[in-house]
Parts: C-alpha cells; sequence; structure tokens
C-alpha cells in the first residue's frame, strides 16, 4: 500500500481536495481554495482531474447576483460491498450491504446462519458479490488484523487467517479488513475542520470490550496496530458498572476527548446504573469539564456509517493512484 510519504504533490493535493468533498454536501472552486491554500487556479486544474476519473459531479448555488459553479461527489463513481460482522445472542452474524460511495443501500441481506467457518464466509462472500460485483470489498470484524493475519479475534475459527488474501483471492475484488470499533467510532465521528478527539468503547454481551480512538478524522492505530485492544490493560471486576467506570476513567483522563461514546445496548442496563456511572464520572474527574459522554449512540447504525466511510476513503485514495 502506498503510503501518504511517497505520493506525488498533485496527488496528495487531490485526495485533499476530494477529502473536503466527502464531508459537505457540494463545495465551490473558492471554498477549496479557502479551505486548502490553493490558488483558483490549482484548483480547477485538480477539479479537472477529478472529473475526468468521473469522480464528481457539477452543480449551481445561486446567490445574490450571480450563480456559483459547485462541485459535490460523485455516488455512482464506484460500489461498495459491506460485510458487518456483529454479534447477536453470542454467535457472530454477517450481513452484507451493496451501496454507493455516498452510502445509499441498494441491498441488504443476512446470512441464514451464523458464522460457523473461513469457508461459510467466504461462501457467503462470494455468493453475495457474483451478479452485482462491488468495486471494493469491506468486511468489519470484531479482531485485529497483524502481519496481514486476524488475530486477536471473536471468531476463532478465523484467527491467525489472511483474510483479506483469502477474500481477495476467493472474488477477484480488492478487499480491506476493518475492526468493528474502529469503524463505529469513525462512523460516529462528527467531522470538523477543528482539533477533535472522539473515543468510541463498545461492550459486546459475551465478549470483552474494545476501543476507537479518532483524532481530527484520522483512526489511530497504534504502533503496532493495538490501540483499543483493552484487553491487555489492568481494567477487571465483575460488577460491570464498576467495569465501565474504569474503562471511561482511564480514557478521559488520558486522552481528554472531546466526545466519549459508551455503546452498551446489550448489556442492558437500567436508568439507574447508567446515572451512577456518569456521577461517579463526575466525582472522580472534576477538572474535566469540556467532554461529552453519551450512552445514547447504536452501535450497529455508526458502524456501518464507518465501514462505507473508510471504505470510500479508500476507494478514492486507489483511484488517485491509478
Amino acid at each position: 500500500m502506498t503510503t501518504e510519504a511517497e505520493l506525488s504533490t498533485r496527488q496528495r493535493n487531490l485526495l485533499t481536495v476530494l477529502n473536503l468533498l466527502q464531508q459537505n454536501d457540494s463545495q465551490s472552486a473558492k471554498n477549496l481554495s479557502t479551505q486548502t491554500g490553493l490558488s483558483i487556479v490549482s484548483i480547477n486544474k485538480l477539479l479537472d482531474v477529478l472529473d475526468s476519473k468521473h469522480l464528481i459531479i457539477n452543480g449551481f448555488l445561486n446567490t445574490p447576483g450571480r450563480r456559483a459553479k459547485t462541485y459535490q461527489l460523485r455516488a455512482d463513481a464506484g460500489k461498495l460491498g459491506i460485510f458487518q460482522l456483529v454479534e447477536i445472542d453470542g454467535k457472530i452474524q454477517i450481513t452484507y450491504f451493496l451501496c454507493n460511495l455516498l452510502g445509499q443501500v441498494y441491498l441488504q441481506k443476512q446470512a441464514a446462519k451464523p458464522l460457523e467457518s473461513l469457508d461459510y464466509l467466504l461462501d457467503f462472500i462470494k455468493s453475495m458479490t457474483a451478479k452485482q460485483r462491488p468495486d471494493k470489498i469491506i468486511v468489519g470484524i470484531p479482531g485485529v488484523e497483524l502481519n496481514a493475519l486476524l488475530q486477536i479475534s471473536d471468531v476463532k475459527s478465523l484467527q491467525g487467517i489472511n483474510l483479506t488474501a483469502a477474500i481477495t483471492t476467493a472474488t477477484g475484488i480488492d478487499s480491506l479488513i476493518v475492526n468493528d470499533v474502529n469503524a463505529s467510532t469513525y462512523g460516529a465521528n462528527k467531522k470538523s475542520s477543528h482539533e477533535n478527539i472522539t473515543v468510541g468503547i463498545y461492550f459486546p454481551k459475551n465478549f470483552g470490550p474494545g476501543v476507537g480512538i479518532v483524532i481530527n478524522n484520522h483512526l489511530l492505530h497504534g504502533a503496532d496496530g493495538l490501540t483499543g485492544e483493552i484487553e491487555f490493560g489492568t481494567v477487571s471486576s465483575d460488577n460491570k458498572p464498576q467495569e465501565i467506570i474504569q474503562h471511561l476513567q482511564n480514557i478521559i483522563s488520558l486522552l481528554n476527548p472531546n466526545l466519549v461514546i459508551a455503546y452498551i445496548e446489550k448489556l442492558d442496563l437500567s436508568d439507574t446504573q447508567i446515572n451512577h456511572i456518569k456521577q461517579t464520572l463526575d466525582r472522580k474527574l472534576p477538572l474535566h469539564q469540556n467532554y461529552s459522554l453519551s450512552f445514547d449512540h447504536n452501535f450497529e447504525k455508526d458502524y456501518l456509517t464507518g465501514l462505507i466511510a473508510i471504505g470510500r476513503r479508500q476507494f478514492l485514495h486507489d483511484q488517485i493512484l491509478n
């Protein structure tokens, strides 16, 4: 995979413009120039390249005295095949979504049975992508790929597997593996031009919790790709509210985030227990006043939003390199 350091100046500028277009419904050349610091002439040349690659479409904005030309990401420039693996009642269920670059879903299909083996997953992926081939496959998993092998996974049958290579070989379609909590946190993160830190912590019912960290709209993976694997931390408690308090206290005190999302819907905690968590954190962290703590986000919705956004960014990145 090409790193940012290996990109040419033009490629980096093209990706910068695309990233701005992803964050807004439409942009004028003037707005893009202001946000990037590039001249209008340079922006227009970049827009011409994106147009030649069929990645953007034109529109117009009526303003007093004139009609300004605008640009936006082309929804049908590519199709994403999203496979979302989620724990339901102690088992991993697979749901497929075929969507355009803006997240409009053309097809949604749940596997007939929970995930039981690598062969079952590959067969489901092949069956879903055979007739309407997506341009890219994105698979969200409760686990982490390290050194090209899936590790620390809640799905024991997939551990030690080069899942990216297995899917690409089976389908002939470029694939991307994304950690589930990274995806949900990225999906929930409110994109902002200002400094912004969002942390999501997910508590499944039958597995250990995981954390995702997004800083200035960039996922934090860590030196070894292990950021968020809090099972290696020191928190341990048979009392679930107390465990949640300890995790949240560590996250808030160390990262001082703008937003913390606790995905606890699978734990069936009462309002009294949630209020106890909030009040305890207020008492233990009296100096931390500027963070927002949310228990209301839906994990699966944010998860899907994040998979689409991450898949779109990677697809557009690939288009610029080709």
